[in-house]
């Protein structure tokens, strides 16, 4: 499995000067190391774990999200004993999204079970721009963490400025 920090790092539980500096930067933080160990642990027990990517791990309130690419599409089903075995050993709820390059599709992976009804891209007078992802006023109440840590998820997992609107 393709981790964000190196296999020999994860072993010794010593940073190298590359991993110590992606963790001094912020680029990962210790739940991506934490989770980088169970997921090496896992492989054994899941090889199709091989050909898949770990990328990132954010806490949301009582539930770690992780940010993931299979390669060979690993079944939902298969995903979801992962998630299970992961709750199991850090006691918190786990869910598992798959990175996608559409920001709609992961915003509904993360948002679910709300309904996204629109992505729009907004620029700015500096130049920058920030997406608006709109749901109902009525599902605001049906998200799983509050409108802030989901925005802080998805900005930091697409790597853009994120807002969530209510329509």
């Amino acid at each position: 499995m393709n981790l964000p920090i190196c296999i020999i790092c994860l072993k010794s539980g010593i940073l190298c000067k590359s991993c110590q500096s992606k963790l001094d930067s912020g680029e990962i933080e210790d739940i991506d190391i934490q989770i980088s160990r169970l997921f090496l642990e896992l492989e054994y027990k899941f090889p199709e774990l091989r050909n898949s990517t770990f990328y990132k791990a954010m806490h949301a309130d009582d539930t770690i999200i992780l940010l993931v690419r299979s390669g060979s599409k690993i079944p939902k089903a298969t995903w979801n004993k992962i998630a299970s075995t992961i709750k199991n050993k850090l006691g918190k709820n786990v869910k598992i999204v798959e990175k996608t390059m559409s920001i709609r599709q992961l915003a509904e992976q993360i948002l679910f079970p709300v309904k996204v009804k629109s992505v729009n891209t907004i620029w700015l007078p500096d130049g920058s721009c920030e997406n608006h992802i709109k749901i109902s006023k009525a599902d605001i109440s049906r998200l799983k963490f509050s409108k802030d840590v989901a925005e802080k998820i998805l900005s930091r997992f697409i790597k853009e400025n994120i807002r969530i609107i209510e329509e």
